[in-house]
C-alpha cells in the first residue's frame, strides 16, 4: 500500500493531510440517534465519519446482540430528511 500510511491511534489526533491547508482530526468516534418509527424510542449509532449519515439507507445491528433483537425488521426515521430506513441484521 504505497498510498497508505498506517498509524495506530489511541485517541484524538490532528494530522496533516495532503491537499488540506490545516491538519485534520482523526481518532474521533461520533454518536447520534435515529428516532424509531412510531415514536418507540431511538437507536444510537457511532461512526468515525458522521458526514456519511446523510446517505444512510439502513441501520445494521448484529443479529445475536440482545440489545437490538426487538428492533429486527423495524424502521428508523432519518433525522434530517424524514426518510424511513430499515433496521437490518448483519454479522
Amino acid at each position: 500500500d504505497i498510498e497508505v500510511d498506517y498509524e495506530e491511534l489511541t485517541g484524538r489526533k490532528m494530522m496533516p493531510v495532503p491537499g488540506y491547508d490545516k491538519p485534520v482530526e482523526f481518532g474521533v468516534l461520533t454518536e447520534f440517534a435515529y428516532p424509531l418509527e412510531g415514536g418507540a424510542g431511538e437507536i444510537v449509532v457511532a461512526t468515525t465519519r458522521p458526514e456519511t449519515m446523510l446517505g444512510d439507507t439502513a441501520v445494521a445491528v448484529h443479529p445475536e446482540d440482545p440489545r437490538y433483537t426487538h428492533l429486527h425488521g423495524k424502521h428508523a426515521i432519518h433525522p434530517f430528511n424524514g426518510r424511513k430506513i430499515p433496521i437490518i441484521t448483519d454479522a
